[in-house]
C-alpha cells in the first residue's frame, strides 16, 4: 500500500479511537489511550518519511486542531501541529555525482536557535540565503529531510509564494518569486569577493588530498579568473586559505551544518578573524556524503562546501549559488523547439557553468540577475520592441560597440503580470568559453535561452536544432535559419556570423491563436473535516490560459462525487477572455449514513469548444463523528465562595444536540480537578454550577467540556476562569 493510502487508512483509525476514548469511562479511557499512541507513533513515522516526497498529501492528511485537542497529551505529542514560524531563510543547493539525486534544502533558523526544513507543495520561493521571512504550515516535529542535517522537524508549506512573507529583504524584494523578485540586482556581486577557504579532514581521516598552495591556486586564481572574465573585469576572488584543521568529526557522518560550525570553531582557535570574510568555502576529502558540492544560493556570508575534488567546475558552480544563481536547464520538446508536453533537464546547458559546462560562461538571463549584464557600466542588453537587425558582439570580450545580447518578449503572466524573455546570444571560443573550438552550430549561429522575471530558476536552454541527434551539443539557431513562436508572433533569424560579430533579424507578427488547459484551484486547499450530512463549500477559480491571439472561451465545472452525496455550483460554466480568470461556488454535501473517512471530490474545468483543453484539482471532505461545543463561564473573574455557572452549547451538524451529555472538568491552579456530567437540554445547552469555597486557590481556573451524542459522535471544548 503506498505511503500516503497507509498515512490515510492510520489517520481514520485515530479519529476513531479517539471518538471512542472521548466516550469510554475513566477505567477504560487508559486501554484505548495506549492504541492511540501506538498508532500515533506508527503514523508519525509515515508521515515523516511522506513529508520531504509529498508535503501537499502531508497537508491533506492533517487533523484539524479541534480534534488533535480532545487526544491524550502523549498523542498530542507525536501529532503535527499548525504553526507560524519566523526566522531566517536558508536556502542550499545539493549537488550530486548522479544528477537526479541533486536537490535543493529550504532552512528555517528560529530566533530561538531552532532548525526546520520547509517543503512546498507548490512553488519554492526564490528567495536568498539570508532573508527574514514568516510562514504558515504544518509542523512534523522530530522528522529529518536528507542533507537539511539536526533540525527540530519538517514544515509542509502549501505554497512558497503565498504562504511565505517576506520580512525584511533579502537580496530580492517583494515577498516571493513574484515581478518583483527581478526589479533590481542581485546583492554581493560586484568587487572583491572576500573569501575564506577553510581546508579540513577527519578524526577518522586525517587526509590531506591537496595542499593550501594548490587549493589557493584553484580559488584565487581560477575560480577568479572566472569570474573576473564573466563580470567583464567587475568581480573577483581574494581571500586567504587556512589548514589543514583535523574535525572532531567522523568521515562517516554527513552533516553539512556541523562540519561548518566545527571548522569555524577550529580556525577561531587558530586566530582567524571570520568577521573579515564575506564567503566561506570548506573544502575536505571525500566523507559519507554523496554529492560533489553543497553551495547557499545566496547570503552574506555565503556557504559552499566542497567534497573531494577542488576544481573550478565544482568550486564555480558552488559560488555561482553563492551568488544567488540557480542552474541553467535546457527544454526538451521532441522535434519542436517549444511547444507543450515539454520536460526540462535541471543541468541540461551544456555551455554554461550552472548547468553541465565545466567552464562555460554562465548565460545573459543570469548575468542581468548578477548585474554583469544591463546594469550600470556593464555592457548592454539591447531590448527589441520592432522589427529590425540587431548586431552582437562575441558574449565573452570586454568592450565593443554592441548588445551582448538580445532580449525579446516572449509571454506575459497573466495573473501576476511577470514576463518571460527571450535571450539571444553570439558565442565564440574565447576566454574560458575555449571548450567550444571545433563547436561549428555554436560558433556560426546564435544561442537562444528563455527566462523568466518570476524568479531565478527560470532559465532555459532551447534546442534549435531538435531533430538532429545530441541536438544540445549543437543548440544553435543557424545562419540561414529562423525560428517562429506564433503565440508571440516573432520570428527570430540570424543573418551572418563572422567571428567578429554576429547579425540577428527580429520581426513581430500577428498572434496565432494557442489554446492551452486552463488552471484549476480550490480555496481552501486543506481537507474539511465535517459531521456526516454537512454541506462544505468552496470557492472554485479558473483562468483561461489561452494566448491573446484567441477569442474568450465558456468553461464547465464538474465534480464527481461518491454514491449518495450532492454537488452543486452556482455558476456551472465560466466565459473567460485569454488571461482572465473568474470564481464561482461549490457546495458539496454527503448523506447523513456516510460513513467516517476520506472522501475525494475531483473536480475539472473543460473548454466547452475544445474537450481535450481541461485542467483538473481535487477536493477532499473527511466525515468525523465530531460535535459542536463551546464552554464558558458566566463572568471573567470571581471571588472564594462564589457560584461559577458554566455553560455548554452543543450542537450536530449545526442544530442544538438535545441530550448530549457534557462532562465539565475543572482545573485548579494548583493541578487538582473536579467533574461533573449534565445533560444538555433542548436547546443543546448543559450547566455546571460549581460553589467556589474558601480554600479554593486564587489564580487561573481551566475549563473543559467534553460531549458526546448517543456514544457515537464527541466533541471538546476550553475556556477558563479567574479567582483573586
Amino acid at each position: 500500500m503506498p505511503a500516503g493510502r497507509q498515512a490515510e487508512a492510520l489517520t481514520e483509525s485515530l479519529a476513531a479511537l479517539n471518538a471512542r476514548y472521548r466516550g469510554a469511562s475513566a477505567a477504560a479511557r487508559g486501554q484505548v489511550a495506549s492504541e492511540m499512541l501506538g498508532l500515533a507513533a506508527e503514523r508519525h513515522e509515515l508521515l515523516s518519511a511522506l513529508i520531504e516526497k509529498n508535503p501537499g498529501e502531508v497537508l491533506r492528511l492533517a487533523l484539524p486542531d479541534s480534534v488533535r485537542a480532545g487526544m491524550p497529551t502523549a498523542v498530542q505529542e507525536l501529532l503535527e501541529q499548525r504553526q507560524e514560524l519566523e526566522g531566517e531563510l536558508e536556502v542550499l543547493h545539493v549537488d550530486y555525482k548522479d544528477a537526479k539525486q541533486s536537490h535543493y534544502v529550504y532552512l528555517l533558523k528560529t530566533e530561538f536557535g531552532e532548525r526546520f526544513s520547509l517543503h512546498f507543495a507548490h512553488h519554492p520561493p526564490g528567495l536568498l540565503t539570508g532573508t527574514k521571512i514568516r510562514t504558515h504550515g504544518l509542523v512534523v516535529f522530530g522528522a529529518k529531510a536528507r542533507d537539511a542535517g539536526e533540525t527540530e522537524g519538517a514544515v509542509a508549506v502549501e505554497d512558497g509564494t503565498t504562504s511565505v512573507e517576506t520580512l525584511e529583504a533579502g537580496g530580492i524584494s517583494g515577498t516571493d518569486s513574484t515581478t518583483a523578485a527581478l526589479t533590481t540586482v542581485l546583492p554581493n556581486t560586484f568587487g572583491a569577493q572576500k573569501t575564506l577557504v577553510l581546508l579540513v579532514n577527519f578524526q577518522d581521516k586525517q587526509t590531506q588530498p591537496y595542499t593550501p598552495d594548490f587549493a589557493r591556486n584553484v580559488i584565487f586564481t581560477t575560480t577568479s579568473n572566472f569570474d573576473r572574465e564573466n563580470s567583464f573585469q567587475q568581480t573577483w576572488l581574494t581571500g586567504d586559505v587556512f589548514g589543514w584543521y583535523t574535525l572532531p568529526l567522523d568521515s562517516t557522518v554527513c552533516d553539512a551544518s556541523k562540519l561548518a560550525t566545527y571548522a569555524q570553531q577550529a580556525a577561531t582557535t587558530a586566530g582567524v578573524d571570520l568577521s573579515a570574510y564575506t564567503r566561506y568555502v570548506y573544502a575536505f576529502p571525500n566523507n559519507a556524503c554523496g554529492w560533489w558540492g553543497l553551495g547557499s544560493v545566496g547570503g552574506s556570508p555565503s556557504h559552499a562546501w566542497i567534497n573531494g575534488s577542488l576544481a573550478l567546475k565544482v568550486v564555480g558552480h558552488e559560488m555561482g549559488h553563492n551568488f544567488g544563481l540557480y542552474h541553467a536547464h535546457s527544454l526538451e520538446c521532441g522535434t519542436a523547439t517549444i511547444g507543450s508536453g515539454c520536460t526540462t533537464n535541471d543541468y541540461g546547458d551544456g555551455i554554461d557553468m550552472m548547468g553541465g559546462s565545466a567552464a562555460g560562461h554562465f548565460n545573459a538571463f543570469e548575468k542581468e540577475r548578477l548585474g554583469w549584464l544591463d546594469y550600470g557600466s556593464s555592457p548592454a542588453i539591447a531590448t527589441v520592441q520592432a522589427d529590425g537587425a540587431y548586431w552582437l558582439d562575441p558574449y565573452e570580450t570586454d568592450g565593443g560597440v554592441n548588445p551582448k545580447a538580445v532580449k525579446i518578449l516572449k509571454s506575459v503572466d497573466p495573473i501576476t503580470g511577470a514576463k518571460t524573455w527571450y535571450y539571444v546570444e553570439y558565442r565564440q571560443a574565447l576566454g574560458f568559453d575555449s571548450f567550444l573550438a571545433g563547436n561549428s552550430n555554436v560558433l556560426n549561429g546564435v544561442v537562444v535561452h528563455t527566462g523568466s522575471e518570476t524568479g531565478g530558476n527560470t532559465n532555459y536552454l532551447l534546442d534549435m536544432t531538435p531533430t538532429s541527434p545530441s541536438s544540445f551539443g549543437y543548440p544553435a539557431l543557424g545562419v540561414g535559419q529562423s525560428f517562429y513562436d506564433p503565440a508571440a508572433g516573432v520570428t527570430i533569424a540570424p543573418t551572418w556570423a563572422n567571428g567578429s560579430n554576429a547579425g540577428v533579424t527580429v520581426s513581430f507578427g500577428p498572434l496565432a491563436c494557442v489554446p492551452a488547459n486552463p488552471t484549476v484551484a480550490l480555496s481552501p486547499s486543506q481537507s474539511q473535516w465535517v459531521p456526516a450530512g454537512t454541506p462544505v463549500t468552496y470557492s472554485v477559480s479558473v483562468t483561461n490560459r489561452d494566448n491573446t491571439g484567441c477569442g474568450a472561451s465558456g468553461f464547465n465545472l464538474a465534480a464527481s462525487v461518491p454514491s449518495g452525496w450532492t454537488a452543486g455550483f452556482a455558476n456551472p460554466v465560466l466565459t473567460l477572455d485569454p488571461g482572465a480568470g473568474g470564481s464561482t461556488t461549490l457546495t458539496i454535501t454527503s448523506p447523513v449514513t456516510a460513513a467516517d473517512g476520506f472522501y475525494n471530490v475531483p473536480v475539472t474545468a473543460t473548454d466547452s469548444a475544445d474537450a481535450s483543453h481541461t485542467a483538473a484539482t481535487s477536493a477532499t471532505a473527511v466525515i468525523a463523528s465530531v460535535l459542536g461545543v463551546n464552554v464558558s463561564a458566566d463572568k471573567v473573574s470571581y471571588s472564594r465562595n462564589q457560584t461559577v455557572t458554566l455553560a455548554a452549547r452543543v450542537s450536530a451538524n449545526g442544530s442544538p444536540a438535545a441530550n448530549a451529555s457534557v462532562i465539565f472538568t475543572v482545573t485548579k491552579p494548583n493541578g487538582s480537578k473536579v467533574t461533573q456530567t449534565n445533560a444538555a437540554d433542548a436547546s443543546g445547552v448543559a450547566v455546571f454550577k460549581y460553589r467556589l469555597n474558601r480554600k479554593d486557590p486564587v489564580g487561573a481556573y481551566q475549563v473543559r467540556a467534553d460531549a458526546n451524542l448517543n456514544n457515537a459522535i464527541f466533541g471538546s471544548a476550553e475556556s477558563s476562569f479567574s479567582v483573586q
